[in-house]
C-alpha cells in the first residue's frame, strides 16, 4: 500500500494538465478543432495566446475564430476577425473557409478598413505637419494598403487615396536634400488674378531662363486662372487658409511650356494647379525688345469663402 504523501502526489500529477509546447499548440489545436472539441481547443489556445511571433498568433487567433463560429459565438469570433485585421489589414481568410466564416470575416473588414484608413492618414497627416518624415512615410503607405483592400468605389476612398499619395510623395521628397534655390532676377509687379473669391493668385518674382542674362521687360498675364478650391475629404480643411507657389516656365511666344509646384498647398490641389497653369498665356518677357524665354512664380493663396 502506497504511504499517503505517495498518493497525494499521484493525485496532484493526475489532476495537473498535461504540459503542451508552444511550438506544438497549433498541431494540438488542428487535432482538437477537426474532431470538433471547439472548447478544449479554446482552452490550448488560451494558454498560449501570446507565444511565438505575428504569424504564429495570427495563425492562432484564426483557429479561434473557426471554434468560436462553430460553437455559435458570432459575435466573439467577429470581435477576433477584428484583432486580425487591424493587425494585418492585407489579411484574407483561404477560400476553403466554410462560407459562414468568409461571410462574418467580409462583414467585419468592411465595417472596419475605412477607420483605419482614416487613422492612418491622420497619423501620417500629423507627423507631417510635425515635420517627422521618417514616421510619415510608413503611415502613409499603411494607409494606401488599407485602402487597397477595401472594394467601395465612392468619392471620399479616392479622395482620401489622393490625398494619401500626394503627402507620400511630399514626405519622401522631403527626406532628399533640398536642391539650391533659384536666384531671382528682377521683381516684376503684381499681376491680378482672374479669381475674384475662393482661391487668390498673386505675382512673385519673374526669374530668367538659362539663356538670358537680364531681362528687360517681364512677362504680362494674359491669363491666369486658378482652380477653384473645393475640399471634399475634411470639412475642417474647408475654413482653412493655404499658401503655395507654382513656377512657369514660359516660352518666346508667351505660352507655358512647363510647370511646376515650388510650394505645396495639398497634393490634390497641386496636381489641379498644374493643370491650370499648363493653359495660361502671357505677353512674353523682352530682352532688348526681342520676345525671350522666361520663369515666373506664382504665389496662390487659398482663403475660406464667406457663405
Amino acid at each position: 500500500m502506497a504511504s499517503l504523501p505517495g498518493v497525494i502526489l499521484s493525485t496532484l500529477m493526475a489532476l495537473s494538465p498535461p504540459q503542451i509546447a508552444a511550438a506544438d499548440t497549433i498541431d494540438v489545436v488542428r487535432q482538437l478543432y477537426v474532431s470538433a472539441d471547439y472548447e478544449s481547443a479554446l482552452e490550448a489556445l488560451d494558454r498560449f495566446a501570446d507565444a511565438g511571433g505575428a504569424a504564429a498568433i495570427e495563425e492562432r487567433e484564426r483557429f479561434r475564430a473557426l471554434c468560436l463560429i462553430a460553437l455559435g459565438r458570432t459575435t466573439d469570433a467577429e470581435a477576433v476577425f477584428e484583432r486580425i485585421i487591424r493587425a494585418n489589414p492585407a489579411y484574407a481568410p483561404d477560400e476553403q473557409e466554410p462560407p459562414r466564416v468568409r461571410a462574418a470575416f467580409a462583414a467585419v473588414r468592411s465595417r472596419i478598413l475605412p477607420d483605419i484608413a482614416r487613422a492612418s492618414y491622420a497619423k501620417g497627416k500629423a507627423a507631417y505637419e510635425r515635420k517627422e518624415y521618417s514616421a510619415a512615410v510608413p503611415a502613409f503607405e499603411r494607409t494606401l494598403t488599407v485602402l487597397d483592400q477595401l472594394e467601395s468605389e465612392d468619392q471620399l476612398a479616392g479622395d482620401l487615396r489622393a490625398l494619401t499619395t500626394g503627402f507620400l510623395d511630399l514626405s519622401r521628397a522631403a527626406m532628399k536634400p533640398p536642391p539650391p534655390p533659384p536666384v531671382p532676377d528682377a521683381a516684376i509687379p503684381a499681376a491680378p488674378s482672374d479669381v475674384k473669391t475662393g482661391p487668390v493668385a498673386t505675382s512673385g518674382t519673374d526669374e530668367p531662363s538659362a539663356a538670358v542674362t537680364r531681362l528687360t521687360k517681364g512677362p504680362e498675364v494674359v491669363r491666369q486662372i486658378v482652380p477653384p478650391w473645393n475640399p471634399l475629404w475634411f470639412a475642417t480643411e474647408v475654413k482653412r487658409e493655404f499658401r503655395g507657389a507654382v513656377e512657369v516656365s514660359i516660352d518666346e511666344s508667351g505660352a507655358v511650356a512647363a510647370a511646376r509646384i515650388v510650394e505645396s498647398i495639398t497634393p490634390v490641389y497641386d496636381q489641379q494647379l498644374l493643370e491650370a497653369a499648363a493653359k495660361w498665356r502671357y505677353v512674353p518677357a523682352e530682352r532688348d525688345g526681342k520676345p525671350v524665354a522666361s520663369t515666373k512664380r506664382v504665389e496662390v493663396i487659398l482663403r475660406p469663402r464667406d457663405d
